[in-house]
């Protein structure tokens, strides 16, 4: 009899794991963007405080801005760029600038076979 045959596709077992399933994954998913929120309001917090911190310990401070830190226009006045503070020099600038990542073995490379312009500023 064909009353009784079960057709293609899910039966009520399958339907009724999957509905749970489908229904914890949502229940923690709910939890983990509560948690998510909330971690994000307190790193926002937390920014909005050091950043007030960190303004309000530059204000105190009597040299504000590196250029007229009398320390600095020493250096280039007797390493850098002697006899003149000359921030924009070719010997300042090879020294004092940071690369990274995937400019380091170009670096590297300058370092170990320096270019004639750099030479004559050494």
């Amino acid at each position: 009899m064909t009353l009784f045959h079960e057709k293609e596709g899910i039966n009520r077992r399958q339907f009724l794991k999957g509905t749970v399933a489908l229904a914890v994954v949502a229940a923690f998913s709910g939890l983990f963007m509560k948690l998510g929120f909330s971690s994000a309001k307190t790193s926002t917090d937390y920014i909005a405080q050091r950043s007030a911190g960190l303004y309000s310990l530059d204000e105190k401070m009597t040299i504000r801005k590196s250029h007229l830190n009398p320390e600095v226009q020493q250096l280039y006045k007797e390493f850098l760029s002697p006899g003149e503070v000359k921030p924009l020099s070719s010997k300042s600038h090879h020294l004092l600038h940071t690369r990274y990542g995937k400019d380091i073995p170009a670096l590297i490379e300058e370092l170990n076979h320096p270019k004639e312009d750099v030479k004559a500023v050494s």
